[in-house]
């Protein structure tokens, strides 16, 4: 029987019984369902035997079927500014692959590396995590994958070619996962903690006081990772040659044309509103992201198309976070995150929140395994506690930072969106990618874990 099989028929039993099923203590039978309800959307997530656009509309009509929640209730996670803000990244983050920015910014940065393959990986890195600070991951991870291919080419031995594309292929989703933990803008699953700290508890963290928290750790990481990656894969080096004819066959004119350069002032005039909103509450992260999209479509500026912007939507994403934010809602109202802290997890009455984080890192790791869905992760983990978090003398608040991007950190095996697009290649193995990942997991955590609790204190948060 396949994996999808086995999925289905999990789901439908546990659908089926669970109404029959006893009402655990402390629960009651919304909770009982609600419970239910999200281990059959995460067995149908990770199985796929249906679509994953197609499970989360489920999630959706379950709920006042299984009296978790009424339709009116259920199909609210839609109207929050999450999925705007979601939609506008995807007209965003095309916007900035349509023209050839990104290689530009790349190949500034290669004039100062010289052929060293070292030196190369490095400017490869920090490119792609300074654009995934500003876009998503993914498109991210795409664009200098899409690069690197070009520069792989120009590889004459088949040896080095395999050398050099397995560190770069496993580089470039780690710099992109680091970098989007740098601003608020940098993942949707960022502004998806955001909004359920804000929903849920009423504090919110601005743009400035995220990127005070967050690029320092990256800052920091990603040269970290860098000198890991060398140390384990040992990359063989590329001659003078070659890299003067990856050169030479970049296709970028010498002078910015008027789409690139319409672009590039778009994203500097939001990155500009974004930092502003941090005292202009009026600049929200997700109006300016929804603005910017829209200006990219003006009569004068033309950047996109809709039927660009059409078929570039992932609308898969838009659903699978509707309904997880919609499963989020039940969870809280139907007391399942208090339920979850009393009875599954167990922390010490004086844990701080060095001890709490690092614990964090090291168990959302874990879960990435059998649950490789980031804001299903997020759900799970960020609700109970911040009902709990309190209790222990820890603000909510410097809870939501690491948990975004300890979601956003697939770096065990390739199980994620962002690892999945260059283990596609060929270029290394799942193994490949563990030898290097758990090290740099371990350390992600540790800087997190240290850096996060003295810099909210810094910050008063």
């Amino acid at each position: 029987m396949t994996k999808k099989k086995i999925g289905l028929a999990a789901a439908f039993i546990i659908i089926i019984s669970i109404n029959f099923l006893p009402i655990p203590v402390g629960l009651n039978a919304a909770g009982r369902n609600t419970l239910g309800l999200l281990l059959t959307a995460l067995i149908l997530w990770i199985t796929e035997p249906i679509p994953i656009g197609i499970t989360s509309l489920l999630v959706l009509v379950l709920q006042p079927v299984l009296k978790v929640a009424t339709l009116k209730n259920s199909i609210t996670g839609f109207a929050s500014p999450v999925i705007f803000f979601v939609i506008a990244t995807f007209g965003i983050s095309y916007a900035i692959t349509k023209y050839p920015l990104a290689k530009r910014i790349l190949l500034i940065i290669l004039k100062y590396t010289g052929s060293n393959i070292k030196y190369i990986l490095l400017a490869v890195m920090f490119s792609t995590m300074i654009i995934s600070s500003v876009m998503s991951n993914v498109p991210a991870t795409a664009v200098f994958m899409g690069i690197v291919f070009g520069l792989l080419g120009n590889v004459g031995s088949i040896e080095a070619r395999k050398s050099i594309g397995k560190i770069f292929m496993i580089a470039i989703p780690f710099a992109g996962m680091i970098g989007g933990m740098m601003t608020p803008a940098g993942s949707s699953l960022n502004i998806l903690a955001l909004d359920i700290l804000k929903q849920n508890t009423g504090i919110t963290i601005s743009f400035i006081q995220w990127m005070v928290i967050g690029i320092p750790v990256a800052l920091i990481l990603l040269p970290v990772t860098w000198w890991v990656l060398l140390k384990i894969y040992k990359p063989s080096e590329m001659k003078k040659e070659e890299i003067d004819r990856f050169f030479k066959n970049t296709d970028i004119p010498a002078r910015m044309q008027t789409g690139e350069k319409k672009v590039l002032v778009i994203i500097s005039a939001m990155i500009i509103l974004w930092v502003l909103s941090s005292w202009i509450p009026v600049f929200d992260v997700t109006v300016i992201a929804v603005t910017g999209l829209m200006v990219l479509f003006l009569p004068g500026v033309n950047v996109l198309s809709w039927n660009e912007f059409s078929d570039i939507v992932s609308w898969d994403v838009v659903l699978l976070i509707g309904s997880v934010i919609s499963i989020g809602v039940a969870f809280m109202s139907n007391g399942l995150d208090t339920w979850i802290f009393t009875n599954v997890f167990q922390l010490p009455a004086d844990i701080n929140s060095m001890a709490l984080i690092f614990a964090l890192g090291i168990f959302i790791a874990a879960l990435h395994l059998p649950l490789p869905i980031a804001p299903a992760i997020i759900t799970v983990v960020m609700l109970p506690l911040i009902s709990i978090a309190p209790t222990y003398g820890i603000s909510p608040a410097i809870l939501a930072l690491p948990i975004a991007s300890f979601a956003g950190c697939c770096m065990l095996i390739p199980l994620d969106a962002v690892p999945l697009l260059t283990y596609s290649s060929g270029y290394y193995s799942m193994i490949d990618m563990a030898k290097s990942g758990w090290i740099i997991t371990l350390i992600w955590t540790v800087l997190t874990a240290v850096w996060v609790p003295v810099s909210g204190m810094i910050l008063g948060i």
